[in-house]
């Protein structure tokens, strides 16, 4: 069905790209999906153009190359529970007890969080991360805000800079920073295991200020 030694104006592509292109021309919109990154030696091609958020393009996609979040990644799944049931406010004090997932964005699960969404918080957020085995978090970049990160369990891999063309490996007890502005795509080292961190912002509206980024475009 797919081959891989068409000529390049062929259209190759990955099974994941097949399913997303027939859901497309069933006429429903193209669901998000990820390179799984352990085929890229397979010499299998991903080859699928989407429209994304702020004009930004995904297309000739191949082996180690990212996807670009769609707008609509950038949209919290969950967005509509109502973090302030899980804080007490002692009265000047606002704490937090419960730091399970109940919400997701770009394929990381997230927990309430403290945030301006559920503190009077105006420049800071604080939330416990966890990501799926094999779970990829797609290139994005911060805009104006530090990040720190205490990685709890696991390890990750980023891949960042100008066409994320560096990488490197934190692990469990690791703590690291993110300067602003820094391309970055984020992956799970492990197939089985989730990596939970803690993440904190110096945003208090935690993902606003976030756009995607295009790994192929520089």
């Amino acid at each position: 069905m797919f081959s891989t030694n068409g000529r390049p104006e062929e259209v190759q592509m990955s099974v994941l790209a097949a399913i997303t292109l027939s859901l497309s021309e069933a006429g429903e919109p193209p669901s998000p999906f990820s390179v799984d990154r352990r085929l890229e030696h397979q010499h299998f091609y991903s080859v699928y153009v989407f429209p994304t958020w702020n004009g930004l393009k995904s297309s000739s996609l191949t082996r180690t190359s990212g996807i670009v979040m769609d707008k609509s990644e950038l949209t919290l799944t969950g967005e509509e529970v109502d973090l302030s049931k899980y804080i007490e406010d002692a009265g000047g004090i606002h704490g937090l007890r419960d730091v399970d997932k109940v919400r997701g964005w770009n394929n990381i699960e997230y927990g309430p969080g403290l945030s301006g969404k559920n503190t009077p918080s105006t420049a800071l957020s604080m939330n416990k991360a966890f990501i799926p085995p094999g779970g990829i978090a797609k290139a994005h970049i911060h805009v104006d805000f530090d990040v720190m990160i205490f990685l709890l369990k696991g390890s990750v891999r980023h891949e960042f800079g100008p066409g994320c063309k560096k990488s490197v490996v934190h692990s469990a007890g690791d703590m690291f920073y993110i300067e602003p502005g820094l391309p970055h795509e984020v992956f799970n080292c492990s197939d089985t295991d989730w990596v939970e961190a803690i993440v904190a912002r110096s945003d208090a509206s935690e993902w606003q200020n976030i756009v995607p980024y295009d790994r192929d475009s520089e």
